[in-house]
């Protein structure tokens, strides 16, 4: 990009910058053009973007981006204070020591040329490639392999939203809203398409596939595209070491996993995100990335910290079953029929249309997600702490009768 571009860039983002204010102004005033405001915005920061335009007192219930309400653990905190000290100089060691505690975690080689070839962060020979979240990783993929076909997705899904973004061919859900991977396999034309994109577990359903049937998926479709399974909901699974598909990886497939601090260790502002899979496919995401050094020092050493604390993690999970026990519990016993979980967040579908649904509750002060799909309004709710949830059936029961 040259300077003349540069500037002529830059002038439209301070524009931009000095409308949102107003625009968030207007959306919190009138719920209808809040709703409006908020069907607009990227798919990937809207709902956290309303949460953050409403007053904190005026917050009851976060339950819009599935977030972790519990937030960083002590050990963690310990470990991002007293990074500070160092966080005038670069973290190349540090990223390294990252490096390590992934291999370590999740069973993948250590890169053979640290900061080779690739960047800082993007080592020549490196099974691990690291982002600012995995939405990073995410979108580079995208671009990457936008470019070299059509990218084949589940409808819906985390990106099926993304379609005039990028080619895409969307294959619709099961009766049980489960990927239908017969269907796609059927599909799948090595001409026609580059990418196929799983999330498991699935945003907005929340259920997941069985591992056995996903890796017989990878077996057959991976030697004509490359398949990238998000797993920014693993760590909710009932067995995440083995539902999980680095396997695949090992046994050279050509398969990409996405992994998020942003759950499970409550790392949403924090941003750190990983991809696993083969060098060269790595390699191949590296341009479009910021090859780890868009990382602080803080952000890695709090994740080293929250990869071995093991309480609290044991902590969240737990606390995230009962609120999504009770949440399930209600909404059953209200007649909704719930899809069943394996995330920290739950879909069900509703009788009145979304956004009105949503614009009800915002007036209550609880933050939630509408989506529309099947010929039908549905209600995704993430999984908070009981106080919130029990926020969210309040509102959720005056604003239905």
């Amino acid at each position: 990009m040259n300077r003349r571009n540069w500037l002529k860039n830059s002038a439209a983002m301070t524009v931009g910058a000095t409308a949102l204010p107003a625009l968030l102004q207007k959306a919190y005033a009138d719920p209808a053009a809040r709703n409006e405001l908020y069907m607009d915005l990227s798919h990937e920061f809207r709902a956290a973007l309303l949460a953050d335009s409403m007053p904190p007192a005026a917050v009851k219930a976060r339950l819009s981006a599935n977030e972790n309400p519990w937030g960083l653990s002590a050990k963690t905190k310990t470990a991002v204070n007293s990074s500070l000290t160092e966080a005038n100089r670069y973290a190349m060691r540090a990223t390294m020591d990252l490096y390590k505690a992934i291999s370590e975690k999740d069973g993948i080689p250590m890169p053979q040329s640290p900061a080779g070839g690739g960047g800082w962060g993007g080592a020549s020979k490196s099974y691990i490639k690291l982002g600012c979240g995995s939405t990073e990783l995410l979108n580079a993929s995208l671009m990457h392999f936008a470019q070299k076909g059509t990218i084949m997705v589940g409808d819906p899904c985390y990106i099926s939203s993304n379609d005039e973004r990028y080619p895409m061919e969307k294959v619709k859900l099961t009766a049980d809203y489960q990927y239908d991977l017969d269907a796609m396999a059927k599909k799948i034309d090595p001409a026609k398409h580059s990418l196929v994109y799983i999330c498991n577990p699935n945003n907005p359903t929340g259920n997941m596939l069985p591992a056995d049937k996903l890796r017989k998926f990878i077996d057959e479709v991976s030697p004509k595209v490359t398949v990238l399974v998000d797993e920014a909901y693993i760590d909710y699974a009932t067995n995440p070491k083995t539902d999980c598909m680095v396997d695949k990886i090992k046994e050279g497939k050509n398969v990409i996993v996405l992994r998020t601090l942003s759950k499970l260790y409550a790392f949403a502002g924090m941003r750190l995100g990983y991809a696993l899979g083969k060098p060269e496919l790595l390699q191949d995401i590296s341009k479009y990335t910021m090859n780890g050094f868009g990382l602080t020092l803080p952000t890695i050493m709090g994740a080293m910290a929250a990869f071995s604390d093991a309480e609290n993690t044991k902590m969240v999970l737990d606390k995230t079953n009962e609120s999504k026990k009770y949440t399930a519990d209600f909404l059953t016993k209200a007649g909704y029929k719930v899809i069943p979980s394996y995330a920290n967040f739950m879909l069900f579908p509703v009788n009145m249309k979304g956004t009105e649904l949503t614009g009800k509750l915002m007036q209550e002060g609880v933050m939630v997600r509408n989506w529309f799909f099947d010929g039908q309004h549905w209600c995704r709710v993430s999984i908070g702490t009981m106080d919130e949830m029990k926020a969210f059936t309040d509102s959720f029961t005056k604003v239905v009768s």
